[in-house]
């Protein structure tokens, strides 16, 4: 018997418990909206993570390098199950991290997919998912 694996998205010393965030989401659904793939694409640099790339060694801001991002999987996914967005809290306003998704938003990319279905967190609960 295997231990069932336990999702995370680190985003410099923060953790987001993805599977707290889909507990949630259950307990309480929402209509969900489209959100735009290239937009996403380029915030975290999806572009570079092709099996073929051979440029400057990189580390985005945001999502994984070429060393934890896995292609077959990545074309694996189901892009009709909606990525999670989290909303943070800043002095300047709110902003939305994607937390949950980023292989889903690189093959929609691929294939040319504008948009994706979303499931966006509220500050609050985003607060609630995230490991202090």
């Amino acid at each position: 018997m295997t231990s069932p694996s336990f999702q995370t998205f680190r985003y410099g010393a923060w953790v987001f418990d993805i599977d707290l965030a889909m507990r949630l989401l259950e307990e309480h659904p929402r209509a969900v909206e489209l959100t735009p793939v290239a937009d996403w694409s380029a915030a975290y640099h999806l572009s570079l993570l092709k099996p073929d790339y051979d440029g400057q060694p990189w580390c985005p801001i945001f999502g994984p390098d070429q060393s934890h991002f896995n292609l077959e999987h990545a074309m694996r996914t189901d892009l009709d199950q909606p990525v999670i967005i989290a909303t943070l809290e800043f002095d300047s306003g709110p902003a939305r991290l994607l937390v949950d998704g980023v292989h889903r938003m690189y093959r929609a990319m691929t294939e040319g997919r504008p948009t994706l279905p979303p499931h966006v967190l509220t500050i609050a609960e985003t607060a609630t998912i995230r490991a202090h």
